[in-house]
């Protein structure tokens, strides 16, 4: 008879892990952005582990139903809080209502009644508590639930019976997955956090990547002024100063700043290249004044750059470029630089994105942008491009409740 019952119970302990362990392995590393969506899916995996449970029960006698459905229940209602908790407290009394009205039932119902209460106002220690407590916790929650469960069936039937290995594997079984579960995360926070380091160095490595030629340029631009005009050099030093010390700013390599700050080091930028290229530069600004947004600072200047270079000043006659900032959606801002100078041929776009360590000029310019942009929004930046007529580049980023830590 005993060994009948530790079969049905491991019966229904396999069920939980095939359970448990399909949800992790699909759903626990998927975005935050789908937190909503995978606990729904959380919670009816739960509820399909409890009904097969309660399908597959083990009997202590011919009249006393045993089973698991407290290890779900737990899980469910420790780490999906208070609505799955429920929710599965709902699937357990329906199902018992469909399996038969007798005296189970009655237990059932007032068991619930008694015990998530005190589980639901025990989340609270269990989620600010460390893995320790969380096990400990949770193992005396289904010793609690298993004799509150014992004592009312013992008040209900006017017999008292006690399983002690129902009891056993239902604390095994919470010890089990509530440390795989905290092992899990553990797991997980650590990987996440590796990510965001080598994310931040690799974002630092891009934005590192200052082209020495501008630097050459500007202070010959310097020197040629300081004899004739030293007002215009003075100003254009304290432009090259402004713009330097943005680009090697690396104290925080998460640092997001403002658009006023951002379109400061442009404005310091193209100061600089005026002073080489005169008339021949002409820049406009379309900006929407209610766009109100954080952004990774120097993700607009390398486009005005590669518009300058590469766009008009390969040209006797240069041009102008546009920096656009459009609210698209209430959720979306876009970020365009456009210019009307010799565009880019469709074979030359191909090789943009094609990874060459040798490859200079726009190439390595907008694969930089493209990552940092990918990295941290996970899309890239988009180019329309007519040779003889101009070119645009543009991405957007959503609008995200971020406070500058840096300008």
């Amino acid at each position: 008879m005993s060994m009948n019952i530790v079969k049905d119970f491991l019966l229904q302990l396999a069920i939980i892990a095939t359970i448990v362990f399909t949800f992790q392995t699909f759903f626990a590393t998927k975005s935050m952005r789908y937190k909503q969506h995978i606990g729904v899916i959380q919670a009816v995996l739960l509820a399909v582990a409890i009904v097969l449970c309660m399908s597959f029960p083990a009997y202590a006698t011919s009249n006393v139903r045993l089973d698991i459905r407290v290890v779900p229940l737990l899980l469910g209602a420790l780490y999906g809080g208070w609505r799955t908790g429920i929710f599965l407290s709902a699937m357990i009394i329906l199902y018992r209502l469909f399996l038969g009205a007798d005296l189970g039932l009655y237990v059932t119902i007032a068991t619930l009644v008694v015990s998530m209460p005190v589980i639901l106002i025990s989340r609270k220690s269990f989620q600010h508590g460390g893995k320790n407590k969380r096990i400990k916790l949770a193992l005396l929650l289904s010793i609690f639930y298993c004799l509150v469960g014992t004592a009312l069936g013992s008040v209900f039937r006017g017999v008292f019976i006690i399983n002690l290995i129902h009891v056993c594997i239902v604390t095994l079984a919470v010890w089990l997955f509530t440390s795989l579960n905290e092992m899990i995360k553990e797991i997980l926070l650590k990987n996440q956090q590796l990510q965001s380091a080598a994310k931040d160095a690799e974002i630092s490595f891009l934005r590192s990547q200052i082209n020495p030629h501008f630097l050459y340029n500007a202070l010959n631009s310097i020197a040629a002024l300081c004899i004739d005009e030293p007002q215009k050099a003075e100003a254009l030093t304290l432009d090259l100063s402004k713009y330097m010390q943005s680009s090697f700013n690396f104290k925080h390599m998460d640092i997001f700043t403002t658009i006023e700050s951002e379109l400061a080091l442009i404005k310091a930028y193209v100061n600089i290249e005026k002073a080489r290229f005169g008339t021949r530069l002409v820049v406009e600004y379309d900006v929407d004044t209610e766009v109100d947004v954080c952004i990774p600072p120097l993700i607009l200047q390398p486009l005005v750059e590669n518009a300058i270079r590469h766009g008009l000043m390969t040209t006797l006659q240069g041009g102008t470029v546009i920096i656009s900032i459009k609210k698209e959606t209430d959720e979306v801002v876009r970020f365009a630089v456009e210019d009307n100078g010799i565009g880019i041929s469709t074979s030359t776009q191909e090789h943009i994105w094609l990874v060459d360590k040798k490859k200079q000029g726009i190439g390595i310019g907008l694969q930089n942008l493209s990552q940092r942009i990918e990295l941290l929004y996970g899309q890239r930046i988009r180019i329309e491009s007519t040779e003889g007529i101009g070119t645009k580049v543009f991405f957007d980023i959503p609008i995200q409740p971020l406070k500058p830590i840096g300008g």
